[in-house]
């Protein structure tokens, strides 16, 4: 092992620990300030599992701790068993709550608590509140995300590309479908197109299918049917990766570079996550409807190659065109790194989301149907569920785990 491989190793781990941190943080105190604000008592916010490291109270009776395992973190809110929010099963049953209670009793939990306990107990909050506590984790993975984006197009701006075609790879779908250079893009099966990267989204989903573009040449409009090809490449940062692909460059005179104000930059970051979170339910709805391959998804392994990565980006000076200054290869390397962070943190919130028992989506959903039926779901059917949601949460991390694994053996190999 060369010694570029042993610099490298500690810099991926640190990052991934420090970007996961971050993110896990800023989930975990959505939950948190959104409890304190509608009046839920909060026992205990940590930052990772297993033995704490370090911990303090605050004036308010919360414990903050900072743990050994910092993958992950929890809140736990007054009247819960655990950190999954279960209420005790030696007094539980009685408050509205989707946490499981043990029947037989129901006056149990009420019996042992003064008014006061049970007016900041989260399983005696109104429906509205205890929901509103559970979406605010994924919702401030999505505003982090904005307000990163926010602060890159105000501080550095964004890239434009018109969409004008400049380069045709030899023998691809574009120059055998009779794309030239010039061509400038109008519409993709009917839908408008005013930037490059509208149509790299769509290619990049297709499927394989075939598109419909509608191009001006010339000062004619013209339809060309196209059908993208499956081609192996290399991503941004030189790993391996295979995707829909017409061949096509844009035209770089026609590129702008924008910087925008606060209230631009603020719609330009509500944009972009819009854009991440539409992206993200079209591919997983292709790998459902078989149009896209499973082995795409990563874990935690590829998160940390990829926060490495990032960290190191700035310093290959082969991107350079010149010899740069150790401080623009570290203002590089953090603007990709925080960019990393703002993408993360959208994939983190959405897989939140997801209706999954055990996750925020897993908890909303009883939610809904305790508003629709007026009272919660049976205590054995969320008991089922929720051992159903870590059987297929589980099964999702060793599925990615092993696409990481098999993704490094290919590096390696």
């Amino acid at each position: 092992m060369d010694f570029q491989t042993l610099l490298i190793l500690p810099i991926t781990i640190l990052a991934f620990l420090v970007l996961l941190t971050i993110i896990v943080f800023i989930h975990e105190y959505g939950h948190f300030s959104v409890a304190r604000l509608l009046g839920v008592r909060v026992d205990v916010f940590s930052i990772g599992f297993g033995k704490t490291l370090l911990r303090w109270i605050d004036r308010k009776g919360t414990e903050w701790r900072i743990a050994m395992l910092p993958l992950g973190g929890y809140v736990k809110f007054f009247g819960d068993l655990n950190a999954a929010s279960q209420a005790p099963p030696e007094a539980s049953g009685k408050p509205v709550t989707t946490q499981f209670p043990t029947p037989g009793k129901e006056e149990e939990l009420a019996q042992g608590m003064t008014a006061e306990e049970r007016a900041v107990c989260f399983h005696f909050k109104p429906l509205w509140v205890r929901a509103a506590v559970v979406a605010a984790g994924p919702v401030a993975n999505f505003v982090l995300a904005v307000a990163i984006f926010a602060v890159l197009f105000m501080a550095i701006g964004r890239t434009v590309h018109e969409p004008i075609i400049g380069a045709i790879t030899p023998d691809s779908a574009a120059q055998e479908a009779g794309f030239e250079p010039g061509d400038e893009i109008v519409s993709v099966n009917g839908r408008s197109i005013s930037k490059f990267n509208e149509l790299y989204d769509i290619v990049l989903l297709s499927g394989g299918d075939e598109l419909r573009v509608e191009v001006e040449r010339n000062g004619a409009t013209q339809t060309i049917e196209v059908t993208p090809r499956r081609v192996e490449g290399t991503d941004r940062y030189g790993n391996p990766i295979d995707r829909w692909l017409l061949g096509i460059g844009s035209d770089q005179n026609a590129y702008s570079f924008e910087k925008c104000g606060p209230v631009g930059a603020l719609g330009e970051g509500v944009k972009e996550l819009g854009r991440i979170l539409s992206v993200t339910v079209r591919f997983l709805g292709k790998i459902i409807t078989g149009k896209e391959d499973a082995k795409q998804l990563g874990g935690p392994i590829k998160m940390a190659q990829y926060a490495g990565q990032s960290v190191m980006s700035g310093f290959d000076e082969s991107g350079y065109s010149e010899k740069p200054s150790f401080w623009t290869m570290l203002k590089v390397s953090l603007v990709d790194f925080i960019s990393l962070a703002a993408v993360v943190s959208v994939s983190i919130g959405f897989l939140n989301l997801l209706p999954v028992p055990v996750l925020d989506g897993g908890h909303l959903l009883y939610y809904g149907y305790e508003a629709i039926a007026g009272k919660p779901l049976g205590v054995r059917a969320q008991a089922i569920g929720f051992r159903v949601g870590i059987v297929m949460l589980a099964s999702l991390m060793i599925f990615v785990t092993w696409n990481d694994i098999n993704h490094l053996i290919s590096l390696i190999s």
